[in-house]
């Protein structure tokens, strides 16, 4: 896969002894391609395909995306577990992040879970062969959102550790005219092709980055977002006038050209999805209220956001209606941090830094 700067750089193979069977454990190629999708379809269902695969793992990794180790059992892979370069930033200082997704396990081989097999050898490799201190590792910080149970055996097989809930906030939709924005502010549609997209989207993450500093929160500059959720391919089957995945939304006053916010909306189903706020921190409850009225414009029943405390707590007074746990997040014992001070990590996260797209 493709290191941080772009150059492939590829792990020894290696042979790893399961019982009486023999695994060949290495990193995941470009060529590989078939395989993982092969994978997939046995675990999640049929619903990526080589676009997908090229947009995540494939030779567009030579933008720093799409890192994978897998485990084979002679031809077949078994087992996978991949992530995404992320630019994390703390105290207006960087790191280098790995965000965790798409780890799967072949269904004939979840019997043996709870053992040292291939979900254990896939997940160690990939964690310890790139995370650790700067100074011989690419990645100072991985992180991922586990299902529960993952979580609870990554954590004892000492490969996880345990960084708390993610919560699911849920709002009516408004459509009371008391509760429309205020006169002086509109939110108004931007696409990806206008020429102010990327404008108005560092705009906004540089307004975003200076108003958190004591908060860990990945890099949300327009190359991210365009990458994350313009670039995507449409899932398999979609016909090409469906209506866009994502939409992007600008929060701006009437007179000015300058974006205040922008908000990134899924509201294709009956309860839309508010995915990502870029903007200053004072102002996600005016966001609140104006992805309400377009969740109400677009006819869905409820708005929800998956939020982590820091997020929740800049939402409070929002008129929240239920509130759910919807995710765990981990963070990879590889990492360079010392278990001690994980707890103390104050993360910014929404749904669209999770993989759960």
């Amino acid at each position: 896969m493709a290191s941080m700067t772009g150059q492939l750089d590829i792990r020894p193979v290696q042979t790893i002894q399961v019982g009486e069977i023999a695994f060949t454990l290495r990193d995941v190629l470009p060529g590989d391609m078939a395989a993982v999708l092969a994978l997939h379809t046995h675990v999640f269902g049929p619903d990526v395909d080589a676009c997908w695969f090229e947009w995540k793992y494939g030779q567009a990794a030579n933008q720093g995306h799409g890192q994978a180790s897998g485990v084979w059992q002679g031809d077949e892979l078994v087992a996978f577990c991949g992530g995404i370069p992320r630019t994390l930033w703390h105290n207006h200082k960087s790191i280098n992040g790995l965000q965790m997704g798409d780890v799967m396990v072949h269904p004939a081989w979840r019997g043996i879970l709870t053992r040292r097999g291939p979900f254990f050898h896939v997940t160690q490799s990939f964690h310890n062969s790139r995370l650790g201190p700067k100074n011989n590792k690419p990645f100072q910080l991985g992180f991922g959102f586990p299902n529960a149970r993952h979580l609870r055996l990554g954590v004892m097989l000492g490969l996880f550790r345990d960084s708390g809930a993610i919560e699911c906030l849920h709002w009516n939709p408004s459509t009371k005219p008391a509760q429309r924005l205020p006169w002086k502010w509109r939110l108004q549609a931007l696409s990806p092709s206008q020429a102010r997209f990327d404008r108005s989207i560092d705009n906004a993450w540089q307004s975003m980055a200076a108003s958190c500093p004591g908060l860990m929160l990945g890099q949300r500059d327009a190359a991210y977002l365009r990458w994350r959720y313009a670039d995507r391919p449409r899932p398999s089957g979609t016909s090409g006038d469906a209506q866009p995945r994502y939409q992007f939304f600008e929060l701006c006053r009437p007179w000015s050209s300058v974006s205040s916010g922008v908000a990134v909306l899924d509201l294709r189903a009956t309860s839309a999805h508010w995915l990502e706020w870029v903007g200053p921190l004072e102002l996600m409850p005016l966001a609140c209220m104006a992805c309400r009225h377009e969740a109400a414009r677009a006819g869905a029943s409820a708005l929800r956001a998956w939020s982590s405390s820091a997020v929740a707590h800049q939402l409070e007074g929002t008129d929240i209606v239920r509130r759910d746990v919807c995710a765990w997040l981990a963070i990879s014992a590889a990492s360079d941090y010392e278990p001690e001070e994980v707890p103390g990590i104050r993360w910014w996260l929404m749904g669209g830094d999770t993989d759960f797209l």
